[in-house]
């Protein structure tokens, strides 16, 4: 299984850290080189923000392995994302080159 946590540290300061989201993702496939995934995916509300809290599930069929763990992800976000959440406007806003 594959977990990814977001956490929050405000300030910078780990003491103060809390979870703000996360991803479980289990391989279906024995492994195979073109594998099926399992997914959980959520998001805890956060008034300061205005997020809300969301939670999706869905497997993702055909991910090959060797396209490494970037390329799952974000087949995962396309589906679980909430619709407001992947139009254009959000997904290009906060784009960094660094």
């Amino acid at each position: 299984m594959l977990m990814i946590t977001a956490e929050i540290w405000p300030g910078g300061d780990k003491s103060r850290k809390h979870v703000i989201g996360e991803m479980r993702i289990a391989n279906e496939s024995d492994l195979a080189n073109v594998s099926s995934y399992s997914v959980t995916t959520s998001q805890a509300a956060d008034p300061g923000s205005g997020a809300g809290g969301w939670q999706s599930s869905l497997v993702i069929h055909g991910h090959r392995r060797s396209d490494g763990v970037w390329a799952l992800v974000r087949a995962i976000l396309d589906g679980a994302l909430p619709n407001a959440a992947r139009d254009e406007r959000s997904i290009g806003e906060g784009k960094s080159d660094v």
